[in-house]
């Protein structure tokens, strides 16, 4: 019997090759190949695809509604220079500018749809970004630019930042607030964590 499986699947072999006589049929059985290798994967793991599916979609959003609301908190309490949200996504490694807004409330819409990265070739930014995902608040005097954006910030005199995670919570990261000042403030770490929170939508 064994040997009647070892004969039949070598017959098979043989047939396969006999076809192959080209290039287009060589690309045909290669297609062919990828696409059962492909179907059988996806039905072997189709269970870990749904729940990963499923997860993806409980995760929570941010609060396009509330981007002005809580960046005019911010300016008001803070005396900041400018406030930017940013949505981030941490398994595509992007970190993308939904809204900028000057001192005096007005949106500055050239960064909108900007992807400054999440992790860069920066260590100070990275180290900001493990600091946020740990649910801390990272701030310090800006004295160089990390960024096109950050550019921009030095260019309206930006001297001191702050950031903040959305929302700020260390096991969820799905946005962030950087806010600039022209000096350092006094305890803005008090009145960011709620602006995050503001633009949390669960």
């Amino acid at each position: 019997m064994a040997e009647l499986e070892q004969g039949t699947a070598k017959d098979t072999v043989l047939g396969i090759l006999s076809y192959i006589d080209s290039p287009f049929k060589l690309g045909v059985v290669i297609l062919l190949a990828f696409l059962g290798f492909s179907g059988y994967f996806i039905y072997q793991n189709q269970e870990v695809m749904i729940g990963a599916y499923v997860k993806s979609k409980e995760r929570p959003v941010m609060n396009a509604d509330r981007y002005e609301p809580a960046a005019r908190l911010i300016l008001k309490t803070t005396g900041a220079a400018v406030v930017v949200i940013f949505t981030v996504d941490t398994i595509l490694g992007k970190r993308v500018v939904e809204r900028a807004y000057l001192a005096d409330g007005t949106r500055y819409k050239d960064f909108d749809g900007y992807d400054v990265g999440l992790f860069t070739q920066n260590i100070n930014n990275n180290n900001d970004i493990i600091r946020l995902m740990a649910n801390e608040i990272p701030c310090g005097e800006y004295a160089k630019a990390q960024s096109e954006i950050g550019l921009w910030y030095k260019s309206i005199g930006v001297n001191y930042t702050c950031r903040v995670s959305v929302p700020p919570d260390k096991n969820q990261f799905i946005g962030q607030i950087t806010v600039g000042w022209k000096e350092k403030p006094v305890d803005p770490e008090s009145i960011l964590p709620i602006a995050g929170l503001m633009l949390h939508r669960k």
